[in-house]
C-alpha cells in the first residue's frame, strides 16, 4: 500500500497502531510470534490458543530446554485432552481479544482504517465485531475455490 519515500503517511501513527494491538494481545498470554510493518500495513503474526503447557509462561517464544515445565509438554499438547479442554475456553477468549484490539486501534487510528485491517491474519474473525468489517472486502475467492 504505501512505500518508505511516501513522507505524507503517518508512520507513526502505524507503528503506535501495531504495537498497540502486539502489546495488548500480549499481555493477555496470546501467542503473538512477530510484529511489524511491511508496505504500510499492520503485520501482526499470533495464534489462538495454546499449543502447550510452556505457551501458558512464554507464548510465542521458543523453547528453553531447561525450564522446569518443559517436561509437563508432554503430558500436555495440542493431541492430550487436558489442554484441549483448557482451549476450548483460551480460543474463544483469544478471538474476543482479538477482534477486539484490532477495533479499538481502528478507533484509535481511524485515518489508518485500511492499513490496519487489510493484511490481519485472522480477518475472517472481524465480521460482526469490527463495526463496517466485510472480509470479502479484502479477500476475494477466485471460480476455482482457491483464494
Amino acid at each position: 500500500m504505501h512505500d518508505w519515500s511516501d513522507e505524507s503517511f503517518d508512520w507513526d501513527g502505524l507503528n503506535d497502531a501495531i504495537r498497540y494491538i502486539a502489546y495488548g494481545l500480549k499481555r493477555w498470554r496470546v501467542p503473538v510470534r512477530d510484529y511489524k510493518e511491511k508496505f504500510g500495513t499492520a503485520r501482526i503474526y499470533c495464534s489462538l490458543g495454546w499449543g502447550s503447557f510452556y505457551d501458558i509462561f512464554y507464548p510465542g517464544c521458543v523453547w528453553y530446554k531447561k525450564f522446569w515445565p518443559v517436561r509437563l509438554d508432554h503430558f500436555l499438547s495440542y493431541d492430550t485432552p487436558i489442554l484441549r479442554w483448557i482451549n476450548k475456553i483460551v480460543c474463544p477468549f483469544h478471538i474476543w481479544l482479538y477482534a477486539r484490539y484490532y477495533r479499538k486501534a481502528v478507533e484509535k487510528w481511524p485515518h489508518l482504517r485500511e492499513e490496519i485491517l487489510s493484511m490481519a491474519d485472522h480477518g475472517e474473525l472481524f465480521e460482526g465485531r469490527v463495526p463496517g468489517y466485510k472480509h470479502s472486502d479484502y479477500w476475494t475467492t477466485y471460480d476455482d475455490g482457491t483464494k
